[in-house]
């Protein structure tokens, strides 16, 4: 298996700036500190030399479920979601399979923010998201 690469704390931060100023807003910026960190850290963690989040799509699914359930930021949570879980796939290779990933994640965030902060309702959102999306062509 490949090196997976993880989000660093600044990419997080410009991923929220860039998804509230998309829609005209400047209310950006951390409001949690110990759930921000908790988005960057808890992805990597290894537990008597096993992953707590063994797949690369648990780990999307922890960072997107994870920012709209513990507001992360001070605004924009739900876009920041969606944002930082597809920009995590894209450094993992990954891209949407087509346009219905843009289409429909409104609704699917939506449907996750107001889903229990389970490990059930994990697995269903990296499940969609392996649904949607696609190892990425080499363009070489």
């Amino acid at each position: 298996m490949e090196d997976i690469k993880y989000l660093t704390p600044a990419q997080l931060e410009y991923i929220n700036q860039n998804a509230v100023q998309m829609v005209g807003g400047n209310n950006f910026g951390i409001q949690s500190i110990s759930s921000f960190e908790v988005v960057i850290e808890q992805p990597q963690q290894v537990v008597f030399g096993q992953e707590l989040y063994p797949t690369l799509w648990i780990k999307a699914a922890f960072i997107m479920q994870k920012i709209t359930k513990k507001h992360v930021f001070v605004d924009g949570n739900k876009r920041t979601s969606i944002m930082a879980a597809m920009y995590f796939l894209h450094l993992n290779g990954f891209e949407p399979k087509d346009e219905e990933v843009f289409n429909n994640s409104e609704e699917f965030v939506l449907t996750v923010t107001n889903s229990p902060d389970t490990e059930e309702t994990m697995l269903k959102v990296a499940k969609w998201l392996e649904l949607m999306f696609i190892k990425k062509e080499n363009v070489d």
